[in-house]
């Protein structure tokens, strides 16, 4: 990992070569539907800001493409001007790595956000592009279905080559589990197909490590018919964070026998209508309301101080979800700066919760600026994830229960995880302590960006990565997220 952050920065020290040589390149090279944005621009502005504007990278020029050409022709002219360059698209990804990107060259894939759905063959062709809310309603609309993430600003692969966590993955497994096939630019600029069977190596790496390995211009996924006419049940519930100790108890045994088509994300967080901290619960059930509405009991009997219950389209779910606080607020760029953390656990501890609960409460009395901040878990149901063979894709984790995040926002421009004490990662190890995964484990789309390789890409896949990654990309090209090595161990 040492030698992987050095050979980077060393990399973006060459971005210092002249701008006029890029823009020279660039400018004969690309095709007339593509603008070259500089950062006196609005349109710069635009396409460079990001979710978290912490460890967020810095471009000297922005190549907003229109054509696969324009993508290779980018690749080629910043390799040949020493110019490190990162292929973009929602812009919602978060790393420490990424700030190691200096006066480099974004390649903005905006127009790659293509979504057609084949009800016949049930499939889903998508850009590299194309938005979690992009590929939901163009689905819901053809009465098709299929595991996404839960913010509609993300992007279906940008976090999908990761894995793709959700909430349906108890029915049809994880992302990765449903991508038929891709096209994916790789570094040297060829274009090819991946899938089980064309370079089924490349496709093994792909899903779980593909933003090593090139930029994927589309993608086929396998859909579903939609389940209860479209609608799920969603169910809100707020408490006081003293009953963090017996939430989590009944949690604990509900995990353990969770139907498939049901979800339950939950979290502390400063709260500033009770002027607390409080804990939030989000249960979504893919199912007819009476049957879900049995599954939440056990939340309903812990006595909410606010709760809500209501049958919603598919399409509607994410903005409807907590409150209705997880839609476009939670899409804003530019505005948050955010530091992340997360943990994999395979085992619920109520006490090791209440621990890290009053961590958060300590945090945000010493340091106001931090009150913004929450931790989270993800707890969909794990069936169909469970049941593909571990070795049937780069991602592996298919024991986890679930994944504890920390989303830390700093509402000021100098706040940083060291000048807090640590304290995110400190919430983050009392956590770990007791997930029954014996070492930290993290899922690559929520890490921070500093855990040790074996964390985030485990120890028995990262020999087949590192030679996948020395075959595929042995120049380091890709190498702007969570990158991997050519060599291992």
């Amino acid at each position: 990992m040492h030698i992987l952050k050095l050979s980077l920065l060393a990399l973006a020290g060459l971005s210092n070569a002249s701008s006029d040589s890029l823009v020279n390149c660039l400018k004969p090279a690309l095709s007339s539907n593509t603008a070259l944005e500089h950062p006196d621009q609005e349109g710069f502005i635009q396409d460079t800001g990001r979710y978290s504007t912490l460890f967020s990278p810095s471009f000297r020029v922005v190549a907003k493409v229109a054509t696969e050409e324009d993508v290779a022709a980018s690749i080629r002219c910043a390799t040949d001007t020493n110019t490190t360059f990162f292929v973009t698209g929602p812009r919602h990804g978060f790393s420490q790595g990424l700030s190691q990107i200096k006066n480099g060259l974004e390649i903005y894939t905006g127009a790659f956000n293509h979504v057609v759905v084949d009800a016949d063959t049930n499939t889903l062709t998508c850009g590299g592009a194309t938005t979690f809310g992009d590929a939901i309603e163009a689905g819901y609309r053809a009465k098709k279905v299929f595991p996404t993430g839960s913010s509609s600003c993300v992007g279906m692969l940008g976090a999908g080559l990761g894995g793709g966590i959700g909430r349906l993955q108890g029915l049809y497994g994880l992302i990765i589990d449903n991508i038929l096939s891709v096209r994916i630019m790789l570094p040297n600029t060829t274009v090819v197909t991946a899938s089980e069977d064309t370079n089924p190596e490349l496709f093994w790496g792909i899903r779980g490590a593909g933003f090593n390995f090139g930029f994927v211009l589309n993608a086929t996924f396998r859909v579903y018919d939609q389940v209860n006419n479209g609608m799920h049940m969603n169910a809100d519930f707020l408490y006081p964070a003293n009953a963090t100790q017996s939430f989590f108890e009944k949690l604990a045994k509900e995990a353990e026998d969770m139907p498939a088509a049901f979800s339950i994300d939950t979290g502390a967080a400063y709260n500033p209508d009770y002027n607390a901290t409080m804990l939030i619960a989000n249960a979504v059930y893919a199912g007819p309301e009476d049957e879900g509405r049995k599954l939440v009991q056990f939340l309903i009997d812990q006595k909410p101080l606010v709760q809500n219950i209501t049958m919603v389209p598919w399409n509607k779910l994410i903005d409807a979800a907590l409150f209705g606080g997880a839609g476009a607020a939670a899409c804003e760029k530019g505005r948050y700066r955010k530091s992340l953390y997360s943990a994999g656990f395979k085992t619920i501890d109520p006490k090791a919760q209440v621990k890290m609960t009053q961590v958060l409460e300590q945090m945000n009395a010493k340091f106001p600026q931090t009150v913004g901040s929450g931790a989270a878990i993800y707890l969909p149901a794990i069936q169909a994830m469970k049941a593909v063979p571990k070795t049937a894709t780069a991602y592996n984790r298919r024991d986890l229960l679930g994944h504890m995040n920390f989303d830390i926002t700093y509402s000021d421009n100098t706040t940083t995880d060291e000048t807090v004490d640590n304290l995110p990662a400190k919430m983050r190890d009392i956590i770990v302590e007791t997930a029954g995964t014996n070492d930290l484990i993290t899922y690559v789309g929520f890490s921070h960006g500093n855990e040790p390789l074996e964390s985030i890409y485990s120890k028995e896949n990262l020999p087949r990565l590192a030679a996948l990654k020395k075959e595929i990309d042995p120049s380091g090209l890709f190498n702007a997220y969570h990158p991997l090595p050519t060599v291992y161990p």
